[in-house]
């Protein structure tokens, strides 16, 4: 239940929703860590539960659908494209997802949103099997599930801190973030393996059949947290209300403005696939490895941030990632040894997960209660200019070679966060 006409959720910015995950988390001990604190909350290992393994679906189907993409085409700007294509309907959708989570119960976005998701998995196998695929068809589904997911990314985000409170918001978030990332793991892994032995259809059966476990732990959280309107409310002043936020906040701008240049950033991605077929000369399976190395990298530096805890100087910690991120990309784009591709790929997942966890925890943490699943709203929706970087890097790419797009791209993503650095106090003081 919500308070009557205060615009703010019943619990308070630190307390769980659920009583008993409350007296759980108010008799541990200091001595304890964050990460066990956390693993005795029931909802949050079902929350976590269901990422990994939505995870491992997306991932899975990021590598199936990026082979589908080149054999269909045979062409880099298609692969990106594809991928980046669900970027557009959540950019389009992602603020009225935003308004859906702060009105209707959290998990039930979820619920309905994630059998969305495998339906569009089955339909797309479906049609490889007929042979009746086409590029066009690959296009269509991959804008639907982009709708779906902008309808409950908000909602996805914004349940951890419902179930476990703000004060341990950035370990659940790297938590969660490390633990998804195992299916990340096994997903590009799995997805060549099949690939490479079965062939695309069976891919995505196994997608769709994973999504089962994925729904039935949504299901079983309990944590019903939702905002109560405030009066003459409506979702147009709704989304204006938080847009004037977040043009008001020195804070929630820089953090806009680096999730603006993941445009660039991105253009990584529709590399990868044609470097394993044409350069590396690794195949599905080596791809797979490749994808793989991300997520283990992801999984490690989410692991280590969940164990870190609160770490106050988080600016200093988005600088990391920089110095990280973009130098290996480049590097990526003239590498010509499949080994050290790979560890490349790890230290990018290092710094991405690094970097998504810190930039989740600080836009709810400079977001008020009655505009929260808003705001992150925007996360959503600025992040996904990540993917759409996979659509410029492809073109990119293609015109001008993988190694000027990645120069191109990364360095100047690189240049300008540094500036950014340097010249904003706002910045060096985020907490």
């Amino acid at each position: 239940m919500a308070n009557s006409g205060t615009g703010e959720e019943s619990n308070t910015d630190d307390q769980p929703q659920d009583i008993e995950q409350e007296s759980i988390l108010q008799e541990d001990s200091d001595e304890q860590s964050a990460v066990l604190q956390l693993m005795r909350i029931t909802d949050f290992r079902y929350v976590f539960l269901a990422n990994m393994m939505l995870f491992m679906a997306f991932q899975m189907r990021n590598v199936v659908q990026s082979w589908l993409a080149l054999e269909l085409t045979d062409s880099q700007a298609w692969v990106g494209v594809i991928n980046g294509s669900p970027a557009i309907a959540i950019i389009l959708l992602g603020l009225v997802g935003g308004v859906a989570s702060d009105r209707w119960p959290k998990r039930d976005i979820l619920l309905w949103v994630r059998l969305g998701l495998g339906l569009v998995n089955l339909v797309v196998g479906y049609l490889v099997v007929i042979d009746a695929i086409s590029i066009w068809h690959l296009l269509f589904l991959s804008i639907a599930q982009g709708g779906a997911i902008a309808f409950g990314m908000p909602a996805t985000q914004t349940i951890v801190q419902d179930i476990v409170g703000r004060r341990r918001l950035l370990s659940a978030v790297s938590l969660n973030q490390s633990l998804a990332t195992v299916g990340g793991i096994a997903g590009p892994a799995a997805g060549g393996a099949l690939l490479g032995v079965m062939g695309v259809a069976p891919v995505y059966f196994v997608i769709t059949v994973i999504y089962v476990p994925v729904i039935y732990a949504t299901w079983k959280i309990k944590t019903r947290t939702r905002t109560e309107r405030l009066p003459g409310s409506n979702p147009l002043t709704d989304i204006k209300d938080a847009l004037s936020y977040v043009k008001s906040s020195p804070p929630l701008r820089i953090l806009v403005a680096l999730n603006v240049l993941g445009l660039i950033a991105g253009f990584i991605f529709p590399i990868i696939p044609v470097y394993a077929r044409d350069v590396l000369e690794v195949g599905e399976s080596g791809f797979g490895i490749l994808m793989a190395s991300f997520g283990i990298g992801g999984f490690v530096g989410g692991l280590g941030l969940a164990f870190l805890g609160d770490v106050k100087h988080k600016g200093w910690l988005l600088i990391l990632t920089v110095i990280i991120f973009d130098p290996v990309a480049i590097l990526f784009g003239f590498s010509r040894d499949f080994y050290f591709s790979a560890v490349l790929l790890f230290l990018f997942g290092i710094a991405a997960s690094f970097y998504i966890s810190t930039v989740a925890t600080l836009f709810q943490t400079y977001a008020p209660e009655h505009l929260r699943g808003k705001i992150m709203a925007v996360f959503g929706l600025t992040l996904q200019l990540f993917p759409l970087g996979w659509m410029l890097g492809g073109f990119t790419a293609e015109k001008f070679g993988a190694e000027t797009a990645l120069i191109l791209g990364n360095g100047f993503s690189f240049i300008v966060i540094i500036v950014m650095f340097a010249r904003s106090r706002s910045f060096r003081e985020l907490r």
